[in-house]
């Protein structure tokens, strides 16, 4: 089945500079600088209930990478914001789909116009997508599964060249840590810096916990600035679970008593192997089931959910 019919099936909603078109329809120009030089920025909110958890903190955070890629955007942040609401409610007008959650990504590129770096090539403003999908089309171990990473060989690119912090499509680094991982029998990857320091997953944060002390690489690493991230460290301070965000080499994961991933998708994924180790005896353990179900009860909080 083509990818274009295959979309279809599933409902998938497209929309190009705000304006919902088939999925059959939706091309990028070959001159387009996403295409060109994976100059583009990206951010993904999922639903739960339909709502979308922490929008405006995403929108926040694109802006600060449009800051960091000196791109100014051609349209003002509200209308992303309502291109996504629209697309969301547009999905889940579709018979059958009134009920489900789903992956919501916007994609803004620098534009169109003559190859070349100068933004003097540039013939047309800013261009966004928004891309909305089944939730269930991005599945995650179940948490009582847990997952298992690899230790990339592949280092984190340097804060100095391209600034992890900026959350863009130029997503080469990480995509060729988690095809060996794959190809190795793991689910995903982790990246140390030219250091030896841990840095963060492909696409998501990491923690671990040790007698009861949780901990993260601080931002200043070279790391995204996770939404999820920071709503886990916050959480931590609630419950009295004492937190810190410090710099540590890949050792100290072998030995934690939990290791767990971050992100968007994954919420809070434990981690029951690295490498060729077991962690807690490939176990779920007590802080992150906590703060797993901490961050359920945060969602359904903030959300109001029923």
């Amino acid at each position: 089945m083509s990818t274009l019919l295959s979309a279809k099936n599933r409902g998938t909603i497209i929309s190009l500079n705000g304006k919902i078109i088939p999925v059959d329809e939706a091309n990028v120009s070959v001159f387009d600088r996403s295409f060109l030089y994976g100059d583009s920025l990206y951010e993904v909110v999922i639903t739960y209930q339909g709502k979308a958890f922490r929008l405006k903190e995403h929108l926040h955070r694109l802006e600060k990478s449009a800051a960091l890629c000196q791109m100014t955007f051609s349209q003002p942040i509200a209308e992303y914001e309502r291109e996504l609401l629209n697309c969301i409610a547009a999905y889940r007008a579709q018979k059958g789909r009134e009920n489900e959650d789903v992956y919501a990504r916007i994609v803004v590129s620098r534009g169109s116009g003559r190859i070349g770096f100068g933004l003097s090539n540039l013939e047309t403003p800013t261009t966004y997508v928004v891309i909305v999908e089944p939730l269930s089309l991005f599945p995650n171990k179940p948490f009582s599964v847990g997952t298992k990473l690899q230790i990339s060989k592949r280092m984190r690119n340097h804060p100095k060249t391209i600034d992890p912090a900026m959350k863009s499509g130029n997503y080469l680094n990480s995509l060729l840590a988690y095809l060996t991982a794959s190809e190795e029998g793991f689910d995903d990857a982790l990246m140390l810096d030219h250091q030896g320091f841990m840095t963060e997953g492909t696409t998501f944060n990491i923690f671990y916990a040790n007698r009861g002390i949780v901990a993260t690489p601080p931002l200043d690493v070279g790391i995204l600035d996770g939404v999820t991230r920071r709503a886990l460290i916050n959480l931590c301070v609630e419950l009295g679970i004492p937190c810190r965000e410090v710099r540590f080499p890949k050792e100290y994961l072998y030995q934690a008593d939990e290791v767990f991933a971050v992100s968007t998708t994954k919420e809070v994924t434990p981690v029951v192997q690295l490498d060729d180790r077991k962690i807690n005896g490939g176990k779920i353990g007590p802080i992150s089931t906590k703060l797993k179900k901490a961050f359920g009860e945060l969602v359904t909080r903030e959300l109001s959910l029923t």
